[in-house]
């Protein structure tokens, strides 16, 4: 029998009237399409929130692999232009930030300049969602890359 067919028997505290749910989800790529409930403009930011590192499918007790899924629902928003506008700038202007080393370089040193000497009121706004939860890390008194070309640099 398929994993995911048995997931409900791993989950004993799903509720009954949850099940039948949470397996038409799981079972069906297509489901999204065939479920009123389900609201792709809603919950499109779920999958940008994993950092698709694997982690999750290494402890999955049914070895469901939840980053291909979560990266095949990326590619199904994207393709169905589903995520907001503000999401698909973010992603393009970070495309073009991580595709040339020279800006993402400089981009790294400017962040770590203003983050070291702008208030904290700038920094904590309600501009930054990411900062309502959590603090920002302090930036670190020397980048991997130059820890790299000073230590490894001229070595082959």
């Amino acid at each position: 029998m398929h994993p995911l067919r048995r997931l409900h028997e791993h989950l004993p505290g799903l509720q009954a009237q949850r099940r039948p749910q949470l397996r038409r989800h799981l079972f069906r790529p297509d489901s999204a399409d065939h479920d009123p409930t389900f609201n792709q403009r809603k919950y499109s930011n779920l999958p940008f929130a994993s950092t698709l590192n694997g982690s999750c499918s290494n402890v999955c007790p049914v070895k469901i692999n939840i980053h291909e899924q979560i990266y095949a629902w990326r590619r199904v928003l994207v393709e169905r232009h589903e995520t907001p506008l503000a999401k698909r700038i973010e992603m393009k202007a970070a495309g073009e930030l991580l595709s040339r080393p020279a800006a993402y370089r400089a981009a790294i040193a400017a962040a770590d300049v203003a983050l070291a000497h702008l208030p904290r009121w700038v920094i904590y706004n309600g501009l930054n969602a990411w900062g309502r939860h959590r603090e920002v890390p302090h930036p670190p008194k020397q980048t991997f890359h130059a820890w790299y070309q000073a230590n490894r640099g001229g070595k082959q």
